[in-house]
Order: C-alpha cells, then structure tokens, then sequence
C-alpha cells in the first residue's frame, strides 16, 4: 500500500488536519455572534472565571457564593491550570471556545501519537484519532468545558508509557502529565488515564518495571500538584463530598436501553431536536436530561473494530478498556456497582462518565480495522458484515411497518409509555446507521477491484468515519448568540444600589422564579430559558457583576453551608437574616404573597421583583447571649425548634454560657478574605458573629493579638471581645496553601534530580512488537 506523500514528509500534517477536524466541531464558537451556552457554560464556568479574575490571579476565598466558601481549594475551579490565562485576556465566549478547540485537537494528536508507538501507519492512526476525538460522548462535552482539557491529556499518558525513553525521562513527562491533569479543572480524568494505564501494562510485557514507573510518576506528579491538592484535600473534609451516599455517586448511570446508542444514533430522540428524547424515565440523575446528550461511538467504527479484531495485546488492550467502560458506566445497574462505595470511584460522581473508556477502547479497535482494510481484509469477514446489513435493512422494514405489536414490547421493555411514533424515530436511526455501514463496506469492497479507489483508501476511510461521527455530532454542539454574555440585566443598576456598603447578599427564590421561566425542550426555548436566567440572575450569576449570594450552584458545597440552609428551608426569613442577606429576587407574579416583613423595592421585566428583608442585620453583629453546644446539628435543632433566634441567643461550639452588655459594631469593611470593625463593648465585653461559612483558615485578632475563632449557629464564626472600644480583624488563608507549596517545591526538586538522572542514561531500544 503507497501512503499520500503528506504522511510521511511532514511531522504537522497530521496535527494540522485534527486542528481543522476540532474546527469542524467546536469552531462554530469562535464566530463573533455565536457562543456555548447551555448546561454549565452560562451559569457555572462563566461565573466561576469572572469571579475568579475578579478576585485575582490566585484567589483563595470566594465571598460571592454559599456565604463564603474556599476558591484556590475547589479543584474544578482550573486557578493553577495556566492555559486558563486566556480567560483573562479574552472574553468569556471566546477564550472557552477557543480552548475546546485547541485541548480537543491534542487530545486527537495524543491517540494519534499513541496508535503510531503502536506500529499503526499513519491513515489507521489518522482513523482511530477521529474515532476517539468525534464520538458522541466527546464531542457532547463541549458544555463541560474544563472536561474536554483534562481528557486532552490521556492519551499522552499512554504514548508515553510505551514510548522508547529512559525511565527517568519518562517518569518526569508522565509526572508532568499527572499535574496538567490534576491542574486541568477535572480530576476524574486523571483517574481515567490511571485505569488506561493500568490496563496498558497488564497486557504488555515489562509490567513490573512500568509499575514502578507509573508508581514514582503518581507520586511525583502529586507532589508537583501540591499547591493544588492540598488546599483540596482540605476542602473535601469540609465538604458534602466526603459524605456523598452511593445512590448519589450513582446517579446518571448509563441505562441499559442506551447501550443501542454506541452503534445506532438517537434511537431514542435528539435532546433539543426533533423529534425530541422522550425516554426520561430511564434517566436517573439530578435532572431528566442524561450527562451526555450522545453516547453514539459510530457504527463504522464498530464495523472497523470487527474488521480488524484479532488475537493480539493491542486488541486485547482494547477490549479490555471497551468492557471496563461500560461495567463503569452502568453504575448502579452494573456487577461492580460495589465499587462505587470505596475510593477513589466513591469521589467522583455520574457513572455515565466512564463511556470515555469506551471511546478510548473503540478508537484503538477503528485503528486496527482501519490498519486490516489497508491491508487486504478477507472476504469472508466482509461478507459477514453484509450479512449483519441486510439484518439491520429487515429490522428498518419492521421499523417502518410500525406493528402494534412491537410497540407494546418497546413499552413494557422501557416501563415507560413512549410517544405513538417511536418506532418511526427509532426507524430514522437505524436508516442512518445502516447508510454509513452501507456506505464503509461498499468501500472497502470496492477497493479490493478498482485500484484508483484502492489508492485513495488512505484519505476516503479516515473522511468516511468522520463524517459518520460529524453526522451526529452536530445535534450535540449547541451554539447561541453571544449577546447572552453581554447583556447587562435590567435590575442590575438598582440591585447595585440597593446592596450598599457594606454589602449585603442577595437571596434568590429559585421555585417561584423557575414557575414562570419558559420551556426547555427546543432550542429557541433554551435561548429564551437563558435570557430568563440573565435578567433573573440565575445561581452564580451575581458573582459575575460583583454581588454575593447566599444560594449556589456549583460542584463543590460546604457540608456546614448545606446542613444550615437545609434545616432553614422552612423559614428562609430567619436564614437570610442570620446570613446578613436583606435582598431577595422573586416573582410579582399575585399567586405569590409576602408578608409585611418583605417590601418591593424594585420591579423588571418578566414579573421579577426585588424585595428587602425587614430587621435584616449586617453581616458582623454581637450577640447578647451564648449557648454551649456540641456539635453543628444540635446547634440546628436549638434554630429549627425557635429555642434559640440566632441574633441576640447563638449557640456556640465548645464555647460557654454566657450573658453580655449592650456593644455596638462601627466602621466597618468586608473585602474578599477579610473583615475589620470597631468593637465599642460594655462591661463583660461582647460576643461579634461573623455571618460568613466557617472553614478552617479563618483567623481573627482584637487589637492584633489572636483569639479563638468558634463556630456559631453551626455555620458561621464569632469571637469573644473584651471591655473597651477595640479594633477586631478577620482574615482568611488556605489551611493547606503552605504545606501545598512545600509539597509543590519538593516536587520541583525532585523532578530536577529525575532530568539529571535522565542525561546520564541511555534510550532503550525500540518497545517489543505488538
């Protein structure tokens, strides 16, 4: 077989073309007028990358949601991951989009490096790195952005795994490696590279030497990411994820019916197209949407993978990593479904995740048929697969005959009523399934006896399967007008004023609000639900025009700020008050009715309305009176049953019963990690209540010299102040930001020491044949 002369001469034509395959997918986003949106775009990674360069390069406090909580400590937060730096130099829509592209176009160039380590030629490569790059389960990660840069990542720990490099060397690139995915915003993928890994060595010889090798590449890597892990690790202990129940963990697991979708698209509907997904009652998760809008891995790339199944490591590998994913990704419905319940999958949660394993296994699998149809595929494997055709046209026919019978089987199979014309949309899937099958084994077939098509077979097979994976992909890259971003909300002027100085938080009525916010089922409908959430300041929105608020969506919450605003939910006028936040958004709709301790102050568009909490007090006060408590949930009950109000009566954690004078609080000033007052306390000095989220890290002084910090009302903190008019200081710094840096600089030592080593050593030869 002669190869295009492009493929052998120059070293960026395979980079260049997956650059233009990622353009194809994800570029729509860097046009002016277009941007990504939906899911956690709009409402999670853009308020989390204004707040962040807002606050600084490195910020550690985030005062702008859950009253407070650690900013540098939230490892999906990317603050340390330097590609991040365009955030702050381009806008929002722009700089996500364009880092989609350029993570996506290293992710395809890692396989891609990968397959070649493998012996593949160049067009099997070419194949299997746009198998892996265009699947639906990737390119539906467009919406998650910070996912798509930590999966650029693995496939780069596999090339250099098996590439020929003295073990120091390899160590510190791997170790590298570790940190970027660590840094990336999405841990999980470091756990999908370790498990790649891992299946890579125990099929190839060496195991023992490449055990080690990753071992003292873990480590390392874990000490160079020590800035980032520590601070983390702290945050865990202090957050709702180090008590996430199996069930949790396991929502939006792959279902069952959803295997079908790795070969056939959309058997069950597009989720924002036409006809809609109508299986919502298979997907089990926190909302009826599935994690992934595709799972859809490419009839042709399964039609590769059996053209090119053979007993060898590398198919091995493959399959291996194909059955691994899905057991995964099944979850809760899966035989390892135990494994959910210990570390490390018990921190991560969304099974459905796992299917990355499954694209990673299929690309390698499209590889090797690619590499077999090059070569000369038998007959007797094309004409099975011809077989398999004319079977999936007899299942199209019965589709389209849409017998009563067959309806009922589908219903009761899915337990759920599914729309009339189900098997016609299932019909439409099968057909476009069965034309790109069709259209592969027709090529191949025809190259075996026209040599013109025979010699083209390089650049038509890989352009074949990409058009099988574009084909569908194209429903799950959602794009819409970048003046979603731009949109300043009318009641935004007001608001401003309205917060004063110092500030006070605001409190958004979600049910209320989300009563009258339209539909979500189309596109237009998604576009307007935006717009609605932009003018409405949607959770985390604030953060982006510089307001705190004391409710929250994001992927990390303090079990303390949870525990509160849980036992509270019954009475959001105390909780407000006892968090310092005086305002609130909600609906002037007259179904709803406020009572005379809530006054309108502002109205916009949509029936939103801004109302201000009456005897809202500042977010430092004193209190008159303390109450001992235990622990965190008997201070809740004291709140919950009215023993105690919260303001003047606090309970206190390992603090003591106490009574106190008339104080006042003066002159003060809240900035992002800090807080200063003047204290002016009567006889028996006073007790101040910081209403920010306690964490570790926070200290304070009175008149600079350090005093205990408790933990007051079960979420907030407080000091004791003695008679006098004293100046009192809050300051925050990351508990485990020193010991982090340590580590960090321990780790920059030893990688030195490995590169050192590294010059002294020798290349070994060329990794053993597959």
């Amino acid at each position: 077989m002669a190869f295009p002369s492009s493929w052998r001469s120059s070293r960026f034509a395979a980079p260049g073309v997956l650059l233009l395959a990622s353009l194809a997918l994800y570029g729509g986003g860097l046009l002016p007028d277009r941007a990504f949106f939906v899911r956690d775009v709009l409402r999670y990674y853009w308020p989390m990358q204004a707040t962040h360069w807002r606050l600084g390069a490195v910020p550690q406090w985030n005062p702008f949601h859950q009253g407070g909580l650690p900013f540098l400590a939230d490892i999906h937060s990317g603050v340390l991951y330097p590609p991040n730096l365009l955030f702050a130099v381009l806008s929002f829509p722009t700089a996500y989009a364009l880092l989609l592209v350029l993570h996506h176009a290293v992710g395809q160039w890692g396989m891609f490096t990968f397959l070649r380590g493998q012996g593949f030629e160049p067009p099997a490569a070419f194949t299997g790195a746009l198998a892996f790059g265009l699947s639906g389960y990737v390119a539906s990660l467009c919406d998650l952005g910070p996912l798509v840069s930590g999966l650029a990542w693995v496939p780069w720990v596999l090339a250099t795994l098996q590439a020929p490099l003295v073990r120091p060397r390899k160590l510190a690139l791997l170790a590298l490696l570790i940190l970027l995915l660590l840094l990336s915003g999405d841990p999980q993928s470091g756990l999908y590279a370790a498990i790649a890994a891992a299946v890579h060595v125990l099929w190839y010889p060496g195991r023992i030497r490449q055990w080690v090798t990753l071992a003292g590449a873990g480590v390392l890597g874990l000490l160079l990411a020590g800035a980032q892990v520590v601070p983390t690790l702290w945050l865990l202990a202090e957050s709702t994820r180090n008590a996430d129940t199996p069930a949790h963990v396991t929502s939006w697991s792959l279902p069952w019916p959803r295997l079908l979708e790795f070969a056939i698209p959309y058997p069950f509907g597009e989720y924002l197209g036409q006809p809609p997904f109508w299986a919502w009652s298979m997907i089990h998760g926190p909302s009826p949407t599935p994690f992934a809008f595709s799972v859809y891995l490419g009839i042709t790339v399964w039609v590769l993978a059996v053209l090119g199944a053979r007993r060898e490591r590398f198919t091995g590998f493959a399959l291996t990593l194909c059955g691994g994913g899905v057991l995964l990704a099944l979850g809760q419905d899966s035989p390892l479904s135990f494994l959910f319940a210990h570390a490390p999958l018990s921190l991560f949660r969304y099974p459905e995740k796992y299917v990355v394993l499954v694209a990673l296994g299929g690309a390698g699998l499209a590889a090797s048929g690619a590499r077999a149809v090059l070569a000369d595929v038998p007959w007797r494997r094309l004409l099975g697969l011809g077989v398999a055709a004319l079977l999936l046209g007899v299942v199209l026919g019965l589709l389209w005959a849409e017998p009563p019978a067959l309806l009922a089987w589908v219903r009761a199979g899915l337990r759920t009523r599914p729309p009339q014309e189900v098997l016609l949309l299932a019909a439409r899937s099968v057909r476009t399934a069965l034309v790109f099958m069709v259209a592969l084994l027709g090529l191949v077939a025809l190259a075996r006896r026209v040599p013109a098509v025979r010699g083209a077979l390089p650049v038509l097979l890989p352009l074949l399967v990409a058009g099988d994976l574009l084909w569908t992909a194209r429903s799950t890259v959602i794009l819409g007008p970048r003046s979603l971003y731009t949109q300043e909300p009318q009641l935004l002027s007001r608001l401003r004023e309205e917060v004063g100085t110092p500030p006070t938080r605001l409190l958004r009525m979600d049910a209320m609000l989300a009563e009258q916010a339209p539909g979500s089922r189309t596109l237009e409908e998604v576009i307007r639900l935006s717009q609605y959430g932009v003018e409405s300041l949607v959770s985390n929105l604030p953060g982006v025009h510089g307001l705190e608020e004391l409710t929250t969506y994001g992927g990390v919450e303090l079990w303390r700020w949870r525990a509160f605003t849980s036992a509270l939910a019954v009475n959001p006028p105390l909780m407000a008050r006892l968090y310092g936040t005086c305002l609130w958004t909600t609906s002037s709709a007259p179904r709803f009715h406020f009572g005379e301790e809530l006054t309108r102050v502002a109205s916009g568009p949509a029936s939103i309305d801004v109302r201000r909490l009456s005897d809202c007090p500042a977010r430092l006060r004193t209190a008159s009176r303390t109450t001992p408590v235990a622990e965190p949930n008997e201070a809740l009950a004291l709140l919950r049953t009215e023993r105690l109000d919260g303001l003047q009566h606090v309970a206190v954690e390992q603090g003591a019963a106490r009574t106190y004078g008339a104080a006042r609080v003066e002159e003060m000033q809240l900035d992002a990690r800090s807080a200063r007052a003047r204290v002016v306390a009567g006889p028996g000095g006073t007790f101040v209540v910081f209403a920010t989220t306690f964490y570790p890290g926070w200290s304070a002084t009175v008149e600079g010299e350090e005093v205990p910090v408790y933990a007051v009302n079960g979420a907030h903190m407080g000091i004791e102040v003695p008679e006098g008019d004293h100046r009192i200081d809050f300051a925050f710094t990351d508990p485990g930001l020193v010991s982090g840096v340590q580590a960090s600089l321990v780790g920059l030592l030893l990688l030195g020491l490995v590169l050192l080593r590294g010059r002294e050593d020798k290349a070994p030869p060329p990794a053993p044949a597959r």
